[in-house]
């Protein structure tokens, strides 16, 4: 992959996202989750890990843990060049790991026993 082929495999892999199967499965899986982080790691990560490694294969890389890390470490440098790979680096990974909710702090600490 390269500047020129590294917008086409984002904007795949958005797709991949957006392709009707796979946003009903993600939506589920983010329901599943809920607003609890541990449980986005554990059910909506790995899915979106999944359809990723789909994807990445029509670019040169192997459809397994290691090719996703070689995957993101080349955008990693890609998106410093391109501002065009970093906007959708960072579609990307608003999708794979949605912000949540920040749980509420305590108004003041519990006094101690």
């Amino acid at each position: 992959m390269n500047e020129l082929s590294s917008p086409a495999a984002l904007d795949d892999i958005l797709d991949a996202f957006n392709n009707p199967e796979n946003a009903l499965r993600l939506n589920e899986a983010k329901e599943a989750a809920g607003n609890d982080m541990l449980r986005m790691m554990q059910i909506v990560f790995p899915l979106t890990t999944q359809i990723q490694m789909e994807v990445i294969t029509k670019y040169g890389f192997t459809g397994d843990g290691d090719g996703i890390i070689r995957f993101a470490q080349t955008l990693k440098l890609l998106e410093k060049q391109d501002a065009q790979v970093a906007e959708l680096n960072s579609q990307l990974r608003s999708t794979i790991m949605p912000q949540m909710a920040a749980p509420e702090a305590p108004l003041c600490a519990p006094e101690p026993s």
